[in-house]
């Protein structure tokens, strides 16, 4: 055998070692390794779904505001110019009167629509601006005080990781506002390097084991997919003191080099 042939076939054997050394050496060991590939290969597809669905919604949303947000904005204008000139009939002012409320009512519903499936705030302001801006609506909406302690420098942040924790703490509060009957929600996020750590209590009735379990719990599951695709690490802990969420994020090296600009 000629030395090259020899040297393939003596690397051949080498890797073939290798890998057969490097197999588990129990049946549950690679139960445990097959295991990880599935949960890798789902967060990954969970990671490109939801992707997806974020640039579909951003579409949406900009469609919404664009399109049918001008056309109800220009309609309001030609009603406050009609409603200008001199009516007589009172029967006609008050028709006027009504679909300009009805005008304004649908303008603001568009508005809350669109945020909900893009929140404007994150390309107004960014993270933290965005947080500010939830944390007022939830008090104005459910009378609910709302306490957000965070560093605006610390949540300069990739618009994919801005997103993720924008619609976690959404997610969230919605939760709290359906389901906990708190008075107070305090939400805290923190940052040591690279990583962020984001806390979410409240002090309602507490969240029970069975609720967490529960396969229709969809805000809970899309919360869990939403970490694990940015493959972080999240915790649920309920007592008759409220519910504790709190959530470990990695981020990557160019998060933190931005966040230091």
């Amino acid at each position: 055998m000629s030395r090259p042939l020899l040297a393939a076939a003596l690397l051949i054997a080498m890797r073939l070692a290798w890998r057969l050394d490097a197999r588990p050496a129990t049946f549950a060991a690679q139960r445990e390794a097959d295991a990880r590939a599935r949960m890798a290969g789902r967060r990954a597809t969970d990671y490109a779904l939801e992707n997806i669905r974020e640039e579909e919604r951003t579409h949406i949303a900009r469609e919404l505001h664009d399109d049918l947000g001008q056309l109800l904005a220009t309609l309001r204008v030609d009603m406050s110019l009609l409603m200008q000139r001199p009516v007589t009939d009172e029967a006609t002012r008050d028709l006027l009167t009504g679909m300009d409320g009805r005008l304004l009512s649908a303008i603001t519903s568009l508005r809350r629509i669109a945020s909900n499936l893009r929140p404007h705030a994150l390309d107004e302001g960014g993270l933290y601006f965005a947080l500010q801006s939830l944390r007022h609506e939830f008090e104005e909406r459910h009378g609910v005080a709302c306490e957000l302690i965070a560093r605006e420098d610390e949540l300069v942040l990739s618009d994919r990781y801005s997103t993720a924790i924008f619609r976690i703490v959404q997610e969230s509060l919605t939760n709290i506002a359906r389901h906990a009957q708190a008075g107070h929600v305090r939400i805290t996020l923190r940052r040591q390097r690279n990583t962020l750590f984001l806390s979410i209590e409240d002090d309602g009735r507490g969240i029970a084991q069975a609720d967490m379990e529960k396969p229709t719990s969809f805000g809970l599951l899309g919360m869990h997919e939403r970490v694990w695709a940015i493959r972080g690490d999240i915790s649920i802990t309920g007592s008759h003191g409220g519910t504790r969420i709190a959530i470990h994020l990695p981020l990557p090296e160019e998060a933190g080099v931005q966040a230091c600009r």
